[in-house]
């Protein structure tokens, strides 16, 4: 009798060490997962940012560029992306370096600087499009006083500014 207990016993704790083994497995393989997500999107933002820092730059255009010249400087920043994908690359590098080995509180450490870092370039994004709103308004506006193009509508009973 003391032998199937012993055996049972045996058993269930082999059981719930390959349970154990098998949950924190699940675990490594969605913090790796988690930390290629945010990779993919740090990317994809980046691409974006050099998109609409192009987009605004072209705007910049119709401007003189003594008016310009501190707005462009900001805005040709190509080499702080170029910086930031190589960061990107290294992250992914990092990953298939450690993923195996590191322990997963590192992994989502890691992952929590990677989202940090994407939430600051969303921000970043945000004053970029609020910059080309701004500018745009200025040009209808200005636009609009010189004669070459209709004013926009700013009121409800539809006069102009």
């Amino acid at each position: 009798m003391y032998l199937i207990l012993a055996l049972i016993a045996v058993v269930a704790l082999a059981g719930l060490g390959f349970a154990f083994a098998n949950w924190r497995q699940h675990s490594r393989n969605l913090a790796i997962q988690a930390l290629l997500d945010d990779a993919d999107r740090l990317e994809a933002c980046l691409l974006e940012t050099r998109t609409r820092m192009r987009s605004l730059e072209a705007m910049l255009g119709r401007l003189p560029a003594d008016i310009t010249e501190n707005a462009r400087a900001s805005l040709a920043s190509e080499a702080g992306i170029q910086d930031a994908m190589k960061r990107v690359l290294s992250h992914r590098l990092w990953i298939r370096e450690n993923a195996t080995t590191a322990p997963v509180a590192k992994l989502r450490e890691v992952a929590e600087t990677a989202r940090k870092s994407l939430n600051q370039l969303e921000q970043q994004l945000a004053r970029l499009d609020g910059a080309g709103v701004e500018l745009q308004a200025a040009y209808a506006q200005s636009d609009a006083l010189m004669g070459t193009a209709p004013a926009p509508e700013s009121r409800a009973d539809g006069l102009a500014k």
